[in-house]
């Protein structure tokens, strides 16, 4: 039977693990016993669906370690597109700022241009200002 990798938890370290015998005589090593947080003690491993439970404890407890490792390489990722994201985004603001000052002054000398080109018909046909 494997020997689980040992947790150390700053608890633990006040409660040394169990001593004494197991049922079937032989004495008690680290690998028949956990500490479980919530009692705050060791406990004896007693049967083998204990072991397995503590197996897939372990189990679990790496595949959960290796996603947030996943999860934190995602994050990091995301955190470096939302600042590109953010960078374009300001770019995108100064261009439309500027493409909104390109199309007032383009409406200005249109209007200026209406009017010139109103005053230039009324030069070159000063009858029509009466409302013919």
């Amino acid at each position: 039977m494997s020997v689980p990798k040992p947790v150390i938890l700053d608890i633990s370290e006040h409660q040394p693990p169990l001593e004494g015998f197991r049922a079937d005589g032989e004495p008690l090593t680290i690998a028949d016993q956990m500490f479980d947080p919530k009692l705050n003690q060791w406990i004896v491993l007693a049967n083998a669906l204990d072991h397995n439970d503590l197996n897939n404890l372990k189990a679990m407890y790496e595949s959960l370690e290796n996603e947030n490792g996943d999860l934190k390489q995602l994050n990091a990722k995301l955190m470096l597109n939302n600042v590109a994201i953010k960078q374009e985004n300001t770019a995108l603001k100064e261009k439309a700022d500027s493409l909104a000052q390109i199309n007032s002054k383009m409406m200005l000398a249109s209007f200026q241009n209406s009017k010139d080109i109103s005053e230039i018909k009324e030069q070159l046909n000063p009858a029509s200002k009466g409302g013919e």
